[in-house]
């Protein structure tokens, strides 16, 4: 993977799971996905569990993702050869001798199924730890599939950043009558979380009525690698979570998943319009920003922020993703007896982001 030149917060840690697609998706062909800039074949293989290989064939390579499955196997395009879910090649159509040798297979990745997504880990040939993350269970359910012209950070960042609702989301989320709110940044396993306190339920211009009284219980959470989370709760009323799963594509491409949930007593055929109609219109917004911040970054030829206390996760994030990144370089040096000193220092200065607690306006 080419890391681009300039000041850029591109950061891909390969030691976690990632989602490359939706199991629907994956059926009788074999389907190309791209995984930190490294091209990958996904397809069914024996039992019809996804497999993910390096997308070239060992012998002139061709891109595996063209070819065919059979009997769980991949078939080449070009030549025929044939790969289990491993990489080891299994046939080489003509030759009259066993066709198993350790140069003709190509690089496997992990992969697995859960709440309805297919999950790669990130390094090949590398035997995963844990399991993917998991998805709530509600009684409603709808996804938002979109691809941002952004790096994993900025889109991580942009799903959980409260102050820009007011302004680019204004009359949809917030806007129409600023409130204080109550901010605490707390650090947990793999991640880190924010807690809204103090916000009183409204919905863009809709405002008092029935739950005028009563306010809304607000978390903004990021889980390693590439997960950001928002939940909502008003009190025996409603419980919804909006889980964007992230798929870094490359470093200045990502793929999410929006998959909103809810539980109401309120009839989900009366919240499922209303979820999507403005989830649609949020997403949209959001993928245009973020597109004309990237053009902004690439025509100054790099980053170049201004935080204050009101960017309550964004510097968290960074940091979470480059310590990981960090440690698996530190690790390789190792390994491979090389000096990693360098390394250590700046891994020392990325200490935690501490908790905080932070009043704002919005």
């Amino acid at each position: 993977m080419n890391k681009p030149n300039g000041n850029y917060s591109v950061a891909f840690p390969k030691r976690w799971w990632y989602p490359v697609c939706r199991s629907s998706s994956l059926r009788r062909r074999p389907r190309a996905v791209t995984l930190m800039d490294r091209p990958l074949a996904l397809f069914r293989a024996t039992s019809g569990r996804p497999a993910a290989l390096l997308d070239r064939c060992a012998h002139r390579n061709a891109p595996l993702s063209l070819g065919s499955v059979q009997e769980g196997c991949v078939r080449c395009p070009y030549h025929g050869w044939t790969y289990d879910g491993e990489g080891r090649c299994r046939d080489v159509p003509g030759l009259l001798v066993d066709s198993s040798s350790p140069t003709r297979d190509v690089e496997a990745h992990a992969a697995t199924e859960q709440d309805g997504f297919v999950w790669v880990w990130g390094e090949a040939g590398a035997e995963p730890t844990g399991r993917p993350f998991p998805l709530p269970k509600l009684q409603g359910e709808t996804v938002f599939p979109c691809d941002l012209d952004c790096t994993l950070h900025a889109a991580l960042e942009n799903t959980l950043d409260v102050p820009h609702t007011a302004f680019l989301h204004r009359g949809i989320f917030r806007g129409v009558k600023p409130k204080d709110l109550k901010a605490v940044r707390r650090n947990l396993e793999n991640g880190c979380e924010v807690e809204f306190v103090g916000e009183s339920v409204g919905l863009g211009r809709i405002q008092g009525g029935p739950l005028a009284s009563k306010v809304f219980q607000h978390w903004d959470r990021f889980f390693m690698p590439s997960i950001a989370q928002v939940e909502y709760r008003v009190e025996d009323w409603l419980r919804i979570y909006n889980t964007v799963l992230h798929l870094p594509v490359s470093p200045f491409k990502t793929r999410a998943w929006f998959v909103l949930q809810w539980s109401s007593p309120v009839p989900a055929a009366l919240i499922r319009p209303i979820v999507q109609l403005r989830g649609r219109k949020v997403l949209r917004q959001d993928a245009a920003m973020l597109a004309r911040q990237s053009e902004r970054i690439h025509r100054f030829g790099g980053e170049r922020f201004s935080s204050t206390e009101l960017d309550v996760l964004g510097s968290a994030i960074w940091r979470l993703l480059r310590q990981a990144e960090r440690a698996e370089q530190a690790e390789q040096a190792e390994g491979a007896g090389a000096s990693d000193g360098a390394e250590r220092d700046q891994a020392a200065e990325d200490e935690p982001v501490p908790d905080a607690e932070v009043v704002f306006r919005i």
